[in-house]
């Protein structure tokens, strides 16, 4: 990776070793701080995810991230993805010839390409921010961890089958078996502190066994015993349940939250004055007082419109209104998008009221001069 200087781009340029001198691929790019190469398990296609610190545009708080590809035969291509937002995660199959993205704001969206960069398959979108492919290929996990509720998705991957979804919440690793059927999820430290432990899962869903930490102790990390790659067949996928455990975890409440003091009894008070209290309980001294204030107040309300009521019909009907000049009337209400003629009406307007005006010092029993 070659980092742009003074407006030139970005190049990523891939080397046989140990020749340095002409590379077999170079892709070029623009917005680079910062450059993640992922691989595939057979070394043929490299994926560059590049990314700026800071998005120029402020449409994300997180920068910037574009995805590249190179191949050993000399091809380069950019991964188009359907999406704003960032890149969570990237990942290969390890059969080498597709890999999966999850991107976008969330719930983000996730796609499977294939080794042209093509998408093949789309998974939706959800909370998912990781990808764990089994060791054969042929199942692939979606997850939702971090800041996430621990949302987890299993697909199959040839038939493009959703296989089932759980929960494993507040998971911090998690890993396949070698066999393929099979994978963990635990808590550890330094990432969570308390209720550390694992759990081992199959593909279907069912938790097969449970081991919880002591509250004393903290688990730093959970390993499968490791075999050589072809130890184990690859089995076929089934979609019938296996019988598991249940969790000894607790599950978060959906419930809404209650002080201590009125749990375990029943329900008396209302959002709002629709709401009827239930049928046979009992109000409460506070509930009973607040009930009196409101039908005071309505009583008060009604009496109140009552009285307004009888004196509206026992008044006299109103004076009447004086009467106007019709000129002046007519004048006021007369509106042009000539300025000319608006300039005189307003001309016109200033002497009719300086007309009136000396009417009224005439009646008041002024002398007027003769020129006025």
């Amino acid at each position: 990776y070659i980092p742009g200087k003074q407006g030139q781009p970005s190049l990523g340029k891939l080397f046989q070793y140990p020749k340095f001198d002409t590379p077999i691929a170079c892709k070029s790019f623009f917005q680079a701080d910062s450059v993640d190469a992922y691989w595939n398990k057979k070394g043929t296609g490299v994926l560059l995810m590049t990314t700026v610190e800071v998005d120029k545009t402020g449409s994300s708080y997180y920068g910037k991230q574009t995805l590249h590809f190179l191949s050993t035969k000399g091809e380069t291509s950019i991964v188009q993805l359907s999406k704003e937002g960032p890149i969570h995660s990237v990942a290969w199959s390890p059969q080498s010839h597709e890999f999966c993205v999850i991107y976008g704001f969330m719930p983000s969206k996730a796609t499977i390409f294939n080794i042209k960069c093509e998408p093949v398959f789309e998974l939706g979108t959800g909370p998912r921010n990781s990808i764990y492919y089994n060791p054969h290929g042929n199942i692939l996990l979606l997850g939702g961890f971090g800041n996430l509720p621990g949302n987890v998705e299993l697909w199959e991957v040839p038939a493009r089958k959703f296989i089932t979804k759980m929960v494993a919440q507040d998971t911090t690793l998690l890993s396949w078996s070698p066999e393929g059927t099979h994978f963990l999820t635990a808590t550890t430290a330094p990432r969570l502190r308390i209720c550390n432990g694992f759990k081992v899962w199959h593909y279907s869903g069912a938790l097969l066994y449970e081991r919880p930490w002591n509250k004393q102790e903290e688990l730093w990390e959970v390993l499968w015993q490791r075999f050589p790659d072809g130890a184990f067949k690859l089995q076929p996928v089934s979609y019938k349940p296996v019988e598991g455990i249940a969790s000894s975890q607790p599950a978060a409440s959906k419930e809404a939250y209650r002080p201590p003091t009125a749990r375990g009894k029943p329900v008396t008070f209302k959002l709002n004055d629709e709401e009827p209290v239930p049928a046979g309980a009992q109000l409460s001294k506070s509930a009973l007082k607040m009930k009196k204030k409101r039908e005071a107040k309505k009583a008060a309300k009604a009496q109140a419109n009552e009285v307004a009521n009888d004196g509206a019909a026992s008044a006299s009907p109103p004076p009447p209104k004086p009467q106007t000049n019709g000129l002046k009337t007519h004048l006021g209400e007369f509106t042009s998008d000539d300025p000319v003629k608006m300039k005189k009406m307003g001309r016109l307007k200033s002497k009719l009221m300086e007309i009136e005006r000396l009417k009224e010092q005439q009646k008041a029993g002024k002398q007027l001069e003769i020129n006025q």
